[in-house]
């Protein structure tokens, strides 16, 4: 016989609502779907420094992005009318009400959406 003490295992529902409400506390994300006017021959990137500020002024990350490339690259463009491209930022604070879309960079001509107000599912479309 061991000497070890047994231990009375947690509820199972429990553990679950716990883990459960973690996973929604910590990958909460931001949706940005981006639509741009563009012509053939234009050009369109998306700088590191992107950021959604919040009118407390806390700066969320974009953590990722699709159908547009990084700078220094270039994404080329070889239609007229609009191209979509999609920003994935962390998650914005309980508090928050409303933001913008910054691209801080040392160039003129970054994307800035002001005023976006927030909705129940963190998925917005604008244009830039």
């Amino acid at each position: 016989m061991s000497d070890q003490t047994l231990i009375k295992p947690k509820d199972p529902k429990t553990a679950i609502k716990s883990k459960v409400k973690f996973i929604i506390d910590e990958e909460k994300q931001v949706i940005v779907h981006c639509s741009i006017p563009c012509s053939p021959g234009d050009g369109v990137r998306i700088w590191r420094t992107t950021y959604l500020i919040t009118d407390e002024k806390i700066k969320i990350p974009l953590i990722y992005w699709e159908g547009i490339t990084l700078a220094p690259n270039w994404t080329p463009l070889y239609h007229k009318g609009s191209h979509q491209f999609t920003l994935i930022f962390g998650g914005l604070p309980k508090s928050c009400k409303s933001f913008s879309l910054v691209e801080e960079i040392v160039q003129a001509g970054g994307f800035l959406v002001r005023g976006i107000k927030r909705n129940g599912v963190d998925v917005y479309r604008v244009t830039v």
